[in-house]
């Protein structure tokens, strides 16, 4: 994608992954400090759910106007501590290890899929966990199961179903796989 920060554009809409797996981590994680890297944050609302449940979070976006939303959105919401990082998965920039890395609705093109996969293993700690959400696209169960392939280990699978104000599309099941990465665990690129 050859676009110009002028012409590049962010939806003001929070994505039904996005809502589901918030509420999933509202209702079911405890980051404790933990160091957690949000791939492709557009508004941050999965971002800002973990923050405010403890972790230390790394917003992180190929679109700079994204991660000031993000930030704001992290800022209006009392998340005092925070970083933002812009990335294009196809030389996404080395920001260390991470305890948690997540994702809503982020590997649904195939051509993109081998670098997000390879931006994943190498910034996911050996023995951290890896958080998705996705509405169930077959390149995303493509996705999700090249990566048991590589070893990650399941650890929570669920559906949380999602309705919007959308008169064609108001209902979704989301899909939120938690995935763990063992320690010491090599990955051949």
């Amino acid at each position: 994608m050859a676009a110009s920060n002028a012409t590049m554009a962010i939806s003001k809409q929070i994505w039904p992954a996005a809502r589901g797996l918030s509420f999933y981590i509202w209702d079911k994680l405890d980051f404790k400090g933990g160091s957690l890297l949000e791939l492709g944050s557009g508004l941050g609302l999965p971002g800002v759910v973990c923050g405010l449940k403890g972790a230390r979070v790394t917003f992180s976006d190929f679109n700079p106007r994204a991660l000031e939303i993000s930030a704001k959105n992290a800022l209006l919401n009392g998340l005092g501590s925070f970083s933002c990082l812009a990335g294009d998965w196809r030389c996404f920039p080395p920001a260390g290890k991470f305890q948690w890395v997540v994702g809503s609705d982020i590997f649904y093109d195939p051509r993109l899929n081998p670098h997000l996969a390879a931006v994943i293993k190498e910034h996911l700690a050996g023995g951290g966990y890896l958080l998705l959400a996705h509405p169930g696209r077959q390149a995303s169960f493509e996705f999700i199961a090249g990566l048991m392939a590589d070893g990650f280990k399941v650890q929570d699978e669920e559906v949380r179903p999602v309705c919007i104000d959308d008169p064609h599309f108001p209902y979704y099941e989301i899909r939120i796989n938690l995935l763990r990465r063992p320690e010491g665990l090599e990955i051949k690129r």
